[in-house]
């Protein structure tokens, strides 16, 4: 019995139609999986800027007071987001906070976050 190796046109044809139709349904979601890695991101900096407000203040030996104007040469803060912050939260010279309420909004979603003493550990409300 003599058997030829390799793939008939057939085989090859449907192993192409598969690949296209998987493309298909796959590619269009890459846009919305970008953007959800992305906003995560930009919530992972963001919260790892407030983690490290209190380190800053007490190697520095200086006051540090976060409000609104401060707030984007403090943090990282994306261009699309609206930061709030009621009443200033202060940052002590021996890395201690006196806690805080802020906000952000992106994408019209507003999370709010309760910054608790000592050391502000941002918690999402």
């Amino acid at each position: 019995m003599n058997q030829r190796k390799g793939f008939t046109l057939i085989e090859i044809l449907v192993v192409l139609i598969l690949l296209g139709l998987t493309s298909a349904l796959v590619l269009p979601k890459f846009p919305a999986i970008y953007d959800r890695f992305k906003s995560r991101a930009e919530q992972d900096n963001f919260f790892q800027g407030l983690s490290v407000l209190s380190l800053k203040a007490y190697t520095q030996q200086k006051t540090i007071i976060l409000n609104e104007t401060s707030a984007p040469e403090l943090l990282e803060i994306p261009d699309s987001w609206e930061l709030n912050i009621e009443t200033p939260i202060i940052y002590k010279p021996n890395g201690l906070c006196l806690g805080g309420d802020l906000s952000y909004t992106a994408k019209g979603i507003t999370t709010p976050i309760k910054l608790v003493p000592p050391y502000c550990e941002a918690k999402r409300l």
